[in-house]
Formats: C-alpha cells, sequence, structure tokens
C-alpha cells in the first residue's frame, strides 16, 4: 500500500533531523564525538543539514553537542524504539516534513542531500538514498503525512524504516557512490572513511 500525499504547499519549508541517538555497542565509545579530519561526527552532520534546509534543525538524541548552535531537541515518539521513533518524534515538531541525516555517515555529500530535498518538495513524498546496498532508509526525507503510518508501525513493534519504504511509496534517489553511504559503526568504518573521505 503506498501513501499519496497532497502537493507541497507553496513555500514549505523542510526542517533537518539530525539522528544521534544510538548506543553505539559496536563502536566502543559514544561515536558522535568521534573525530574524522579533526572534526566530531555528529559537528559533520549537522553542518551538511544546515546547508541545505530552510526550517529549523532538530536533534534526535541527547549528549551529541555541547552546544547545539540553535538546533532543537526532538524527543523520540516512544522511548527506546530506535531511529523509526526518532524520526516520529521530529514529525510531531514539523508542519511540512523531515530532512533525516545519521551522524554515522559523514561522506553522504551536500550534492545528494540537495537532490533529496528538491525531490521532497516537487512530490511531497517519502524519498530515500538507494545504493548498491538496497535502501538507505536515514539519509532520506518524511513528510508530516507519514507519521500516522510511523506510528502504527511503532505501536505494532516493528523498528526497521527500511522494510516500510515500499509501504509508503517511497522514491529511490541514487547514492552517488557505495562510498557515500558507508556507515561507521566499528573503530575500524572509521579508519575506512577517513582514507575514503583522504583521497576526495
Amino acid at each position: 500500500m503506498t501513501t499519496t500525499t497532497d502537493p507541497p504547499p507553496a513555500g514549505a519549508r523542510i526542517d533537518g533531523l539530525l539522528l544521534a541517538g544510538g548506543r553505539s555497542r559496536r563502536f566502543g565509545r559514544d561515536k558522535r564525538h568521534a573525530l574524522l579530519a579533526g572534526r566530531t561526527l555528529a559537528d559533520i552532520a549537522m553542518c551538511k543539514l544546515r546547508a541545505v534546509v530552510d526550517g529549523d534543525l532538530w536533534v534526535a538524541g541527547a549528549g551529541a553537542f555541547d552546544a547545539r548552535g540553535g538546533a532543537f531537541m526532538a524527543d523520540d515518539l516512544v522511548r527506546g524504539r530506535g531511529p523509526l521513533s526518532g524520526i516520529a518524534g521530529g514529525l510531531l515538531r514539523v508542519s511540512f516534513g523531515v530532512l533525516v541525516l545519521p551522524c554515522d555517515v559523514p561522506l553522504v555529500t551536500l550534492d545528494t542531500l540537495s537532490a533529496l530535498a528538491r525531490a521532497a518538495r516537487r512530490s511531497g513524498r517519502v524519498v530515500a538514498v538507494r545504493s548498491v546496498r538496497g535502501w538507505e532508509p536515514l539519509v532520506a526525507f518524511y513528510p508530516r503525512a507519514v507519521l500516522p503510518r510511523l506510528a502504527a508501525a511503532l505501536r505494532e513493534g516493528q523498528r526497521a524504516p527500511h522494510r516500510l519504504l515500499e509501504r509508503l511509496g517511497a522514491l529511490a534517489l541514487a547514492a552517488g557512490s557505495s562510498d557515500e553511504v558507508c556507515n561507521v559503526n566499528r573503530l575500524e568504518d572509521l579508519a575506512t572513511v577517513s582514507r575514503i573521505a583522504g583521497r576526495a
């Protein structure tokens, strides 16, 4: 079942939502504060969101920043239910929708994020990056209209957003490269993205 939405209202603002609430178990310490080229992963992601959205900036996950630089906190819709609950909590606070970015994909380009925002404005639908690995549901735009569907999924015990994208009628946006969506889950992943960034 797909979700249809009305055309986006003229002048609709896209808000940014940084997902920074994970427990970093595989990383061994708080990866939000891990450094890449002298900047924390959380700061890299926030700066990228700030560069492409024209609405407010929200953070799902306390403790990501010493000072959030004008961003607002967005509590999860249901505590302890993972990123899907963070996205739903962000949608509660916006009028049009949120451009979502996690703090652990530091190689996502501004071109890709800008393309997501443009597709969101044109369609008013869920738009997510798709790479050779499949959907990247945390590098995506979610319109406010899908909040009831996300809330229902959480009530049913679903926690994986990638399983909902097809049902939500998501549009796919091709990643520029598979490197762009490398996740930093372990310390060795940070070394890998550092090498890739050094070649750019």
